[in-house]
């Protein structure tokens, strides 16, 4: 007992400097994924099913839990289905666009009693192209990104969904999979890693990154006599503001999902790619993301300096 203690201790005490990582209910071996031999490591306790954190100065794991196993992913689908209308799109963004009563999530189509995020507009009315847009990241509305996916116009042989997947395939994400654009269907799954490569290339773009940094957003809707009221929004990302310094990121949920997480951090200035999968409540998803950034970016000194 007392050596288990010593060998306990010993461990803690060279805990900051290791890139593997332990957790309090399962080890996980790292070393696929870095080129360093090292004892483990403990890491963060976790509700989530799965974990990963990157360092993006050399692309080195931080820490790793079940990062290739297959999740349901909820609204981080929404971040492809906001790349494919940017990569195709030809509306400019002030165009009014017409809401229709298919743009309309109906929640008796749902398999869950889950009221699903959308916008407060009725068929008939209309709002800006941008703000359609801002409105489907910032508060996750699912309408905003049905509209999206049908202004897109596409060849007979092609729709939305199946750019969605091609996509994937060109950014190597070989265990995902989209059903449709909103993550409303449990089916839109993938894993921790693939997820990387996502938030990486849509973080690419500036309207992207505009919007995941947006706490409170402000937009007309405009009604069939041309009168407008103003909608107000509020980002789904609790930890806008907060010290681990985000520079985006986007949540999920469903009841088979889970409480989902995937952003960019900047917290003491390094470059951090956080995802989590799965996680038991909002309120641990949150927690969860800020103690991986904390621990990776305190923990892997030898990885990222």
């Amino acid at each position: 007992m007392f050596s288990f203690i010593l060998t306990t201790l010993f461990l803690l005490t060279l805990a900051p400097v290791f890139p593997q990582a332990i957790f309090l209910d399962q080890a996980v071996n790292v070393r696929s994924h870095t080129n360093i031999d090292a004892p483990y490591s403990l890491g963060p306790e976790l509700t989530a099913k799965s974990a990963l954190t990157v360092n993006l100065e050399n692309g080195e794991v931080c820490f790793s839990k079940n990062s290739i196993k297959i999740f349901p992913i909820a609204s981080i689908t929404k971040l492809m289905s906001s790349l494919i209308f940017l990569e195709n799109r030809t509306q400019e963004w002030s165009k009014r666009i017409l809401i229709k009563e298919e743009d309309l999530i109906i929640n008796s189509e749902l398999d869950s009693d889950l009221e699903p995020a959308g916008l407060n507009v009725k068929a008939g009315q209309s709002l800006e192209l941008e703000d359609i847009f801002m409105a489907g990241l910032i508060r996750s509305a699912n309408d905003a990104m049905k509209i999206l996916a049908r202004l897109i116009n596409l060849s007979s042989d092609k729709d939305f969904v199946g750019l969605m997947n091609e996509k994937a395939q060109l950014l190597g994400m070989s265990d995902t999979i989209f059903i449709e654009p909103t993550g409303l269907d449990v089916g839109n799954q993938s894993t921790a890693e693939d997820l990387v490569k996502l938030i990486l290339e849509t973080m690419k773009h500036n309207e992207i990154r505009k919007a995941l940094k947006i706490r409170i957003y402000d937009f007309p809707v405009f009604n069939a006599n041309g009168q407008k009221n103003y909608q107000r929004v509020w980002n789904t990302d609790k930890l806008l503001g907060s010290f681990v310094n985000l520079t985006g990121a986007k949540t999920g949920y469903l009841e088979e999902s889970g409480y989902c997480f995937a952003g960019l951090s900047n917290y003491k200035d390094k470059q951090l790619v956080v995802i989590l999968l799965n996680a038991a409540t909002d309120q641990d998803r949150f927690q969860e993301a800020k103690s991986l950034i904390w621990w990776s970016a305190e923990n892997c000194q030898n990885i990222l300096k």
